[in-house]
């Protein structure tokens, strides 16, 4: 192991380890805020606008940095069946196909997302907060799948097995 990639995955590790407390602290963030409403709903009959705003805001920024961190810890969903009772060149052939379609989905998101925000002024109603702000989750996840996806592509091509 050389130094480089022992500083590359040292910087990898602390950058899943910073995620997941982020993720974390978004999950508390979700409860308190659906746990507030509930309880003014059902206890004080009144019901707390800013918390469904701000569950929605939370739980959309959870699930995409939660794929995001997936990723960088290779814990996505895969069917690996056939993938196992293929022969090396076959396996090492569908890893470079899975990689060039994670490849292709994340610059459309990247693309898709800078048509997005060009000219878009709208905020969320009740609290005012900057609907690009709720749609850069997508990049960011983008941007974490494109980096794991480049680790995998390097393990690949050092001939390491799928």
């Amino acid at each position: 192991m050389t130094a480089s990639s022992s500083t590359a995955r040292g910087v990898l590790g602390w950058l899943k380890l910073t995620l997941e407390i982020a993720v974390g602290l978004l999950v508390l963030g979700v409860v308190f805020c659906v746990t507030a409403n509930v309880f003014g709903r059902y206890v004080l009959n009144y019901s707390y606008t800013w918390a469904e705003e701000m569950s929605r805001v939370l739980f959309i920024w959870l699930v995409l940095l939660g794929a995001g961190v997936g990723s960088l810890g290779n814990e996505h969903v895969a069917v690996t069946f056939f993938r196992d009772k293929a022969p090396t060149a076959l396996k090492r052939a569908a890893s470079l196909l899975a990689i060039a379609v994670i490849y292709i989905v994340c610059i459309c998101i990247l693309l898709g997302f800078r048509d997005l925000i060009s000219g878009y002024t709208s905020a969320t109603p009740m609290l005012g907060i900057p609907q690009t702000f709720l749609y850069s989750a997508m990049p960011v996840m983008a941007i974490l799948t494109l980096i794991a996806n480049s680790v995998a592509l390097v393990a690949l091509l050092r001939g390491k097995t799928p």
